[in-house]
């Protein structure tokens, strides 16, 4: 199968990230604050402790669950049950073949195939979350729960985001993202980072995902 690349992604994204709302955004999205205040999703990487990711970086844990409960993601039981029982040992298998410490610009595309093992677990989660989501969502559930796993190398990619980026007719997220990821955007990304003081556990995609949703949101 032959993936389309969007080639004009890049320079879109560069105009969102460069911004200075690009930081204003990004503060407010992590910025602490009293219970049922703010956004939620600034607790979608804090569910769970470093080392008990790290410990579990090839194995689907109930943590990852409820954190997608951050992303407005709650799955019913029947498909969490089949996530950390019957199905954990697949997924797991699948996972130990996932870079676990790269960066989505550094992987070679074939690990982004649709016969790499990425691809693979993220139809087995979409195929999975049918019901897991309102109005077709699966997709995005799969999204969210592998970018959990792979925060380093698999982009979030919800309905908001897909309007606002407006991806070419046919192309493919994650290798269109993957080239438009140059030098240049992702020196932008580190820049916004540091100047919304952000913790080391938000990664360039995740830095860049929420930049967009939050750029969506004031453009809906």
């Amino acid at each position: 199968m032959q993936l389309s690349i969007d080639t004009s992604l890049a320079g879109r994204l560069r105009q969102i990230v460069e911004g200075p709302q690009a930081v204003d955004d990004l503060r407010a999205y992590f910025e602490d604050g009293p219970p049922n205040t703010g956004y939620a999703g600034r607790w979608f990487e804090q569910i769970g402790t470093p080392a008990d990711q790290e410990a579990n970086r090839n194995r689907l844990t109930a943590d990852d669950v409820v954190a997608l409960s951050a992303l407005s993601i709650r799955l019913p039981i029947a498909v969490s049950a089949r996530l950390l029982g019957p199905d954990a040992d697949e997924i797991s298998e699948l996972l130990t073949e996932i870079p676990a410490e790269a960066d989505l610009w550094d992987v070679p595309r074939s690990e982004l195939s649709p016969k790499s093992a990425a691809y693979r677990l993220f139809t087995k989660f979409r195929a999975m979350a049918w019901n897991g989501g309102e109005h077709g969502t699966s997709g995005v559930t799969a999204s969210k729960l592998l970018a959990r796993k792979r925060p380093r190398l698999i982009p979030i990619y919800d309905t908001q985001v897909s309007h606002l980026v407006d991806l070419g007719k046919g192309a493919n997220w994650w290798i269109s993202l993957q080239q438009a990821l140059t030098d240049d955007l992702r020196s932008q990304l580190e820049h916004a980072h540091k100047a919304a003081e952000l913790s080391p556990l938000i990664t360039p995609l995740r830095t860049l995902d929420v930049i967009l949703w939050m750029r969506a949101r004031h453009t809906s």
